[in-house]
């Protein structure tokens, strides 16, 4: 069984927040796991990942999903309330 300390727990707050964000735009924009990760030249189970907070994105990456979602990669991590 694999102990979390205070840093892991915080670190893995932080993906689910970035993957709850990410799971509502595209939600709201009606696009799918296999849409999004054609867009980016990804497989499907790293969206899934990202959307679960399982996997974090590079920030090559955060900054492609910003950009193909229309909002601020500040929103998707949770810098900023506003898309």
């Amino acid at each position: 069984m694999k102990v979390h300390t205070d840093k892991n727990c915080k670190e893995t707050h932080k993906f689910e927040e970035f993957g709850n964000r990410l799971d509502t735009v595209m939600f709201r924009q009606n696009i799918s796991n296999q849409e999004l990760a054609r867009k980016m030249f990804l497989a499907t189970s790293t969206i899934s990942g990202y959307r679960t907070g399982r996997r974090s994105p590079s920030v090559k990456d955060l900054a492609s999903l910003a950009e193909i979602l229309g909002v601020s990669s500040d929103y998707l991590i949770g810098v900023k309330d506003q898309p």
